[in-house]
């Protein structure tokens, strides 16, 4: 079973960074040690040659005496007796033996201890690596939260401001005054609509730092700590390699060090931390609208005019180019991402041969793509619900339509005058030379997959004409001949098992079309299988077979609407063991928040409550 400390610890990013780094830390006393025993070999060397020494002179002095008497009637030249030639090898192998010692001390020093001690640097600077990408998401989260905070000032300010110009008018009312109290009246208007549009982007950035952002830092450091003890298991057992090549004495002792050694598997390390990290957890409360002392009183958007309408269309076309922008970059680093990750599994399944320096630049690589990942994603999740918050909450009569709206002109004059007639629709002239609203309905980003034309027809989704990168395939505009054809706009390969993959140029036709969760299911007609796809990855130009769509909600929708909805039915009955699980009755549908990641349980939701249910019982 692969472990993800991200999966199971929600919020734990220090508890997780001091748990790495402690056991970082702890290198240096492992360095220290063997150090420690290199200057033990090498005394022990000195004098084992020094005694070896010494004795091979008095064997010296004595040898003759010892091999034929001190007074022999012929002297044996160089010739000694049996036991002092024995004696003489005793003693040059001894001082051999301690020449041996004197390599391993500075086997010891400067490949275990220099390993050692280049290992500890480096992990160190990927760690602080990682601390600054949890510091940057942290900044990134408070920064919109902060955006928030200054768009409910503002809406504050705006309505006191209204509540000011209103009294003025009714103790002088004068035209002018009622002009005043028009003007401020649009202004808060839209100042309402913008703190709206930042609490949807906050509770979505929300939900996006605690159950993805965090989530990849602590797994992140999880690979880090793995990395270490793949790292340091080959160190010791090169270590314990010099031992046995220095003498076979102590070969016993050294493979029971690498018996140990070897049942040091990463996930062990993981295992024990998690047992003894995991605690009750509460996710925060989403941010709620306030409603301003002296004003507004409800949630709902304020668009009682064309003028609030226009400007956000103004929004509506920023925040369209801005999700294509970051989608096209997105979608690009997360294949690069999931064949990390595929790489990443693939070696955790096999613990027994893993190698620590490919396991170490996998992580090396998966870090310096998830930074840019994580913050594109960010940005694009801010245009979505930009987009959803607009979509959904302007009313039908007012034009949505963007096509006239150029966000690449970057000139200060331009776009100030494009937002001035945009505000100022009676400024605008028409084809006929008299003031008009647009009335073309040219194709909208399908993020919803309710979109809707203010003709009354479902939009379709934009094509995509710019190049795609990392592994993304480029799409051209579809020719007269493929007008009435559904398109594969981009190759998509299926996650789950409710899923299916699609290639450019397969066919397909509609099962189910998109009910907002941004997925539609179809049947693949090239390969003959079924099942959902991302609604973006796909072009419609035929009617949905079980599909439709009623009025657009009053409200923004519900959160993670991007993700598909499914459910499992519970077919026994069961009891729950702890406040981490849900009790079943026979027929319950459980909401699914979280597969089974194969440990046999899956994370869902039941009556308003979350909690882990036991798979087997689920259909």
């Amino acid at each position: 079973m692969s472990l993800s400390i991200g999966n199971e610890i929600k919020d734990g990013f220090k508890e997780t960074y001091d748990w790495v780094h402690q056991n970082i830390k702890w290198l240096k006393d492992t360095e220290q040690f063997y150090r420690e025993r290199a200057k033990l070999e090498r005394e022990y060397s000195e004098k084992l040659s020094k005694l070896c020494g010494e004795f091979l002179n008095r064997k010296s002095n004595i040898s003759v005496t010892l091999s034929v008497g001190e007074k022999p009637a012929t002297t044996p030249g160089s010739l000694e007796a049996a036991s002092v030639v024995a004696w003489n090898e005793i003693l040059s192998q001894t001082e051999n033996i301690a020449k041996d010692h004197m390599q391993l001390a500075h086997e010891l020093d400067g490949e275990i201890g220099g390993q050692l001690s280049g290992l500890n640097s480096k992990l160190d600077i990927t760690l602080n690596k990682i601390q600054g990408f949890n510091t940057e998401m942290v900044e990134k989260k408070d920064g919109i939260f902060n955006e928030m905070e200054k768009a409910k000032k503002n809406y504050d300010d705006a309505c006191s401001s209204m509540e000011a110009t209103r009294n003025k008018h009714t103790k002088n009312p004068s035209e002018k005054n009622k002009r005043k109290v028009q003007e401020k009246e649009t202004a808060m208007n839209n100042a309402k609509n913008e703190y709206l549009i930042k609490v949807n982007q906050a509770n979505r950035t929300k939900d996006k730092y605690y159950f993805q952002d965090v989530p990849e830092c602590l797994d992140l450091l999880q690979g880090l700590n793995e990395s270490k003890v793949l790292f340091l298991n080959d160190i010791w057992k090169r270590a314990s390699s010099l031992e046995k090549s220095f003498t076979e004495r102590v070969n016993k002792r050294l493979d029971a060090s690498d018996s140990v050694v070897v049942q040091n598997k990463p996930s062990l390390n993981t295992a024990m931390f998690i047992k003894h990290n995991v605690k009750q957890w509460r996710e925060p409360p989403d941010f709620q609208f306030k409603p301003s002392p002296v004003w507004h009183d409800d949630e709902k958007f304020c668009v009682p005019s064309q003028l609030e309408a226009n400007a956000l269309v103004v929004k509506l076309a920023q925040s369209e180019s801005e999700y294509l922008k970051y989608n096209d970059l997105a979608q690009g680093e997360l294949s690069q991402l999931s064949a990390l990750n595929k790489k990443k599994q693939e070696m955790a399944s096999n613990e027994d041969n893993i190698k620590g320096n490919e396991f170490f630049e996998i992580l090396k690589s998966y870090l310096a793509l998830i930074s840019p990942f994580t913050s594109h994603e960010t940005l694009k999740l801010q245009a979505e619900v930009q987009i959803e918050s607009i979509q959904n909450n302007v009313p039908e009569e007012y034009d949505l339509t963007t096509t006239h709206i150029d966000t690449s002109k970057k000139k200060k004059g331009i776009f100030s005058k494009l937002k001035e007639n945009l505000l100022n629709p009676e400024a605008r002239p028409s084809s006929h030379g008299q003031s008009s609203t647009v009335s073309s309905h040219s194709p909208r980003i399908n993020i919803l997959g309710n979109n809707r034309n203010r003709s009354g027809t479902t939009a379709s989704t934009m094509s995509a004409t710019s190049s795609r990168t990392d592994g993304m395939q480029s799409v051209a505009s579809p020719t007269r001949e493929q007008s009435n054809k559904n398109r594969v706009l981009y190759a998509y390969a299926e996650q789950d098992t409710d899923e299916v993959s699609v290639s450019v140029g397969d066919s397909f036709t509609v099962i189910t079309a998109d009910d907002g969760s941004g997925w539609t299911k179809i049947t693949n007609t090239t390969t003959g299988k079924s099942g959902l796809v991302p609604s973006s990855y796909i072009e419609i130009r035929e009617e949905a077979s079980h599909s439709s769509r009623g009025p657009p909600p009053a409200a923004p929708p519900s959160r993670r609407t991007t993700l598909p909805v499914r459910t499992i039915t519970a077919q026994y009955e069961y009891t729950s063991q702890g406040d981490d699980e849900l009790s079943l009755a026979v027929g319950d549908v459980v909401t699914v928040l979280k597969g089974d990641d194969g440990s046999g349980w899956t994370y869902g939701e039941l009556n308003g409550h979350k909690g882990l249910v036991p798979t087997s019982y689920c259909t």
